[in-house]
C-alpha cells in the first residue's frame, strides 16, 4: 500500500512552473460575488469554506506571478513601466498582508470567500497592468 507523502515547499519552487487557469477562477470569483446572505441557493457552509480555501491558493500563486513579471520589467522603462510596478508592489503587499492574516474563527465564511475573490479580482488588475506595460519582444528572423 503506498501513502502519499507531505511535501514542505517554503520556497514554491515545486508548483512555479504550474499554468494558473485563470478563467476558471474569474468564474468562480464572480459567482461568489454574486452570492447573497440567506439566498436559498447557497452551498453548504463546508462547501462556501472549501471556495474560500481553492480561492487563497490561487491568489497565493497569483501573488508569485504578478511578483515575478513585475521584477521582470525594465528599471529603465517609461512612466507606465514604473507605474505599473509600482501599482504590482502595492497590490503584492496588500494580497501579502490579507493571506497572512489566520482566519478568525466563527466568521462567516460567506464574508471570507467574497473577500478571497475581490482579492483574486484585485491580483487579475494588476497582473494585467503588468503584463500591459512589459516590452514586447519581436523574434528576429
Amino acid at each position: 500500500m503506498t501513502y502519499g507523502s507531505i511535501v514542505h515547499d517554503p520556497t514554491g519552487s515545486l508548483d512555479a512552473d504550474i499554468p494558473l487557469d485563470r478563467s476558471l477562477h474569474e468564474q468562480l470569483a464572480a459567482t461568489v460575488l454574486s452570492w447573497t446572505p440567506g439566498d436559498d441557493t447557497l452551498p453548504p457552509p463546508a462547501g462556501i469554506e472549501q471556495v474560500a480555501l481553492q480561492l487563497t491558493g490561487y491568489a497565493n500563486l497569483l501573488v508569485r506571478e504578478v511578483q515575478s513579471t513585475a521584477m521582470a520589467l525594465p528599471r529603465d522603462g517609461q512612466a507606465s513601466t514604473v507605474a505599473a510596478r509600482t501599482l504590482a508592489h502595492i497590490a503584492i503587499g496588500e494580497a501579502v498582508r490579507r493571506l497572512s492574516v489566520p482566519p478568525v474563527p466563527g466568521r462567516h465564511p460567506l464574508r471570507v470567500a467574497q473577500s478571497q475573490a475581490r482579492l483574486v479580482r484585485a491580483l487579475h488588475v494588476a497582473l494585467d497592468r503588468v503584463l500591459a506595460a512589459a516590452p514586447v519582444t519581436v523574434p528576429s528572423p
